[in-house]
C-alpha cells in the first residue's frame, strides 16, 4: 500500500481508517557545544525510513545561520572539528535562520504523520540523550511547545544499544566511525547503513 494515498478501507460496508504504519525518522545534529540546553544548533538532519530502513518517505537537512555572537560560547572541541570540515563557515556565509529552520522542521515531520500517516520513532545515536532535547529546546524557542511530544512516539531507536550488543558479542562496532566528517548527511547515512548491515545479520542468524 502506498502510505501517501490517503483513504479509508470498507470492510463489510463499515469504513475503516488504515492504522498507521510505524517508521523511523531518523535524526541528528550539530553544534556548538555539548549541552543540549544551551548550545546553538549549525545544522540539522532527518531522514525517515521504513522500520527495516529499505524504504525512505523522506529527508529534510539545512544549515542555520549563525551570529558571531554565538561563537563565543562554542566549545573548542566543536570550533576545530566544524572548522575543519566548512560547517562553520556554511553557517556563517549562508543558512536558514532558526525560524524557518524551526518552521521547515515542524512542516517536514507533520507532513509525514498528517499526509502519509506514519507513526515516527525517533532514531539515532543518543537520540534521547542529546538529538532530541537540542531540537526540542530550539523548538521551544521559537512557540513549537509540545511539537515534539506530541508528533513522535514515546518509543525510540538508539543505535548505542545495539552497538553494545554487538560490542558484548566479541565484535568492534566502532571501527568505521574514526573519519566521519561530523555533517549530519554522513552520520545519518552511517547510522542507517549500520543499522541495515547489522539487522540483517541478526535476520539471517535467527531466520
Amino acid at each position: 500500500m502506498n502510505t501517501s494515498d490517503a483513504h479509508s478501507i470498507t470492510v463489510g460496508g463499515t469504513p475503516v481508517t488504515p492504522e498507521p504504519a510505524d517508521a523511523l525518522l531518523w535524526l541528528d545534529v550539530e553544534t556548538t557545544g555539548l549541552d543540549p540546553n544551551e548550545c546553538s544548533i549549525l545544522e540539522i538532519g532527518a531522514i525517515c525510513t521504513s522500520l527495516d530502513a529499505t524504504r525512505e518517505f523522506g529527508r529534510y537537512e539545512t544549515v542555520i545561520h549563525i551570529q558571531t555572537e554565538q561563537l563565543l560560547d562554542i566549545s573548542l572541541k566543536a570550533l576545530k572539528m566544524h572548522t575543519a570540515n566548512g560547517l562553520l563557515a556554511a553557517c556563517e556565509q549562508s543558512g536558514s535562520s532558526e525560524q524557518e529552520a524551526t518552521d521547515d522542521l515542524a512542516d517536514f515531520i507533520d507532513r509525514l504523520t498528517s499526509e502519509q500517516g506514519l507513526t515516527l520513532h525517533p532514531a539515532g545515536t543518543n537520540i534521547q540523550r542529546f538529538d532530541l532535547p537540542a531540537i526540542n529546546h530550539l523548538l521551544e524557542q521559537h512557540e513549537c511547545h509540545g511539537f515534539l511530544a506530541n508528533q513522535l512516539h514515546y518509543r525510540a531507536f538508539d543505535m548505542t544499544t545495539i552497538r553494545l550488543l554487538w560490542q558484548s558479542l566479541g565484535h568492534n562496532p566502532y571501527q568505521h566511525h574514526q573519519h566521519g566528517t561530523h555533517r549530519v548527511h554522513d552520520c545519518l547515512t552511517r547510522d542507517i547503513t549500520e543499522y541495515r548491515t547489522l539487522r540483517q545479520h541478526i535476520k539471517d542468524h535467527t531466520a
